[in-house]
């Protein structure tokens, strides 16, 4: 029974914590748009045309010295959705980039193997993406 109790202290303890680690997270993008940890990378809001997001990408994986080994386009309803590979080391980079209105969706993934990834590297590749689109 006192195991119990010192489980739900534990987790009463550590919601705060966590919570407070998810607002961080957002905030680290500062004001041209809030990147968010996903599942498996990082994933933000741009002000910006797919367009201006691609062009922000590509300079973003040349600065970093990611390889860029594709990228596809096509047609989303009224918008577009474009893909960006690319390849770093021993991870492999994708960007996705989806108009939503004014704005484009973001979402970077940095795979190290087949079930893990670098949430730190797409995260850094995010930001930068996201500063490069002002």
């Amino acid at each position: 029974m006192w195991m119990r109790a010192w489980r739900l202290r534990l987790l009463v303890a550590a919601v705060p914590a966590l919570a407070g680690g998810c607002i961080l997270a957002a905030a680290g993008a500062g004001a041209g748009g809030a990147v968010y940890v996903s599942d498996r990378g990082a994933e933000s809001v741009v002000n910006a045309t797919v367009d201006e997001t691609q062009q922000a990408a590509r300079q973003t994986f040349r600065e970093l010295g990611i390889k860029e080994t594709r990228a596809s386009t096509e047609q989303a309803g009224s918008g577009q959705k474009r893909g960006l590979w690319g390849e770093s080391d021993d991870r492999e980079i994708t960007v996705w980039m989806e108009t939503q209105g004014n704005s484009t969706k973001v979402d970077v993934v940095a795979q190290k193997s087949r079930v893990t990834w670098d949430k730190d590297l797409a995260k850094q590749i995010l930001e930068r993406i996201v500063a490069l689109s002002k």
